[in-house]
């Protein structure tokens, strides 16, 4: 090898390089061969000078300087040669250990590199779908305001015109055959079904796209109550309801509007669900400075794992029954109404022993009026929902 080619190998070498091995068995050579050669040189000099040139006698002078330069200095040197030996074969080691430990370093830098840079490309294909369902919501939300813009506008119109059309044939049915009168009774049960759906989805459109604002007040609940199960009840016949006051009830603080549509709709779900001879009671108290209303019924009750799922929009318990009409909407648009102003709601279920007919009870807590600071009320504006629907 040439003088710039181990020029150049000299310096490229790392600094963790330990020393090649030759140099340290040249050391351990070294620590055995030095100290014999000062003990031979320091006897040959002794020797030389007091022996045969100067022809003196061995004297204790002269065998402490044999003493002094050839055993105890050559010791010494062999000594320290050992301690560096050790030195030296230390360093090695740690050389070593640092060099298996920065190999390590390496690999596990070059892996996590890896798994770094695999990770980038997952969350890099993450956002891309992100990104495509993000652009497939804004698709989907505007297919929804065009829907609701046709609800609104096409069907709303047409279907008025219908119902009034009915009313009209109504008042002469007396004249019509006992079929056709019942023809017309189912067209005008089904015309006003159809007329509280839009309306629902017109109110849970507005409701989601925050246009329906609460106007919160002091409410008398038993008034409310009363009224609420009167017009639910109206088309009901015979069925049973009751209405219970704890005295001095206090009013709610509440929007008296959204507070009776609540109302009828989970009044519409215990006439839904349960039969037309079982009773619907309803119930009103103060605790825990909120006001609970509830209603109960005798229906076929809430299974445990779905009680979790009734307010969702669209969810229905009985899904698979073709023969229970709905559309999973009064309990969704209840939930939402009543937490638009600061109530809760909760169902509980089973509440009877009967296992054909559980029951369920969903309770509406909503503040006390009284425990309201009239300075901080909110001043909100009046919901213009119902004003705009019949505009």
């Amino acid at each position: 090898m040439s003088a710039p080619d181990a020029g150049n190998r000299l310096a490229i070498r790392r600094w963790d390089d330990p020393p090649p091995s030759a140099a340290a068995r040249w050391l351990r050579t070294v620590r055995w061969l030095l100290p014999l050669l000062l003990a031979g040189v320091a006897l040959f000099f002794e020797l030389n000078e007091h022996v045969l040139q100067e022809r003196a006698e061995i004297s204790p002078a002269f065998l402490g300087e044999i003493v002094v330069f050839a055993v105890i200095g050559p010791v010494i040197v062999a000594i320290v040669l050992g301690w560096v030996a050790r030195l030296v074969a230390g360093y090695q080691a740690t050389s070593a250990a640092l060099s298996d430990a920065n190999r390590d370093l390496e690999a596990n830098v070059a892996e996590r590199t890896r798994s770094l840079q695999a990770t980038s490309e997952q969350l890099a294909a993450a956002n891309r779908s992100l990104s495509v369902a993000n652009d497939e919501l804004r698709q989907l939300d505007r297919l929804k305001s065009e829907f609701v813009s046709l609800v609104s506008h096409q069907l709303r119109a047409p279907l008025t015109n219908i119902n009034g059309a009915l009313e009209l044939v109504a008042e002469d049915a007396d004249l019509l055959p006992p079929a056709h009168r019942r023809t017309l009774e189912i067209l005008g049960v089904e015309g006003k079904r159809l007329s509280n759906l839009i309306q629902t989805i017109l109110d849970v459109s507005r409701l989601e796209a925050g246009r329906l604002t609460p106007r919160l007040g002091a409410v008398a609940v038993e008034p409310l109550l009363v009224r609420a199960c009167r017009s639910a009840m109206a088309a009901e016949g015979d069925r049973r309801w009751s209405v219970a006051i704890s005295p001095a009830l206090p009013p709610a603080w509440a929007d008296e509007t959204l507070l009776e549509e609540v109302l009828r709709a989970l009044l519409d779900n215990a006439i839904h669900y349960s039969d037309a001879r079982a009773s619907v009671d309803v119930g009103a108290v103060a605790a825990d400075g909120s006001i609970l209303i509830s209603v109960a019924d005798h229906g076929r009750g809430i299974p445990a794992a779905q009680q979790e799922m009734i307010f969702r929009s669209f969810h229905r318990v009985d899904a698979g029954d073709a023969t229970m009409d709905g559309y999973g909407l009064g309990l969704y648009f209840a939930d939402r109404l009543t937490r638009a102003q600061g109530g809760t709601i909760q169902v509980e279920s089973p509440l009877h022993a009967d296992p054909e007919r559980p029951g369920s009870r969903f309770t509406i807590s909503m503040p006390i009026a009284s425990d309201e600071p009239e300075d901080t009320r909110p001043k909100s504006v009046t919901s213009q929902a119902r004003e705009e629907a019949s505009a």
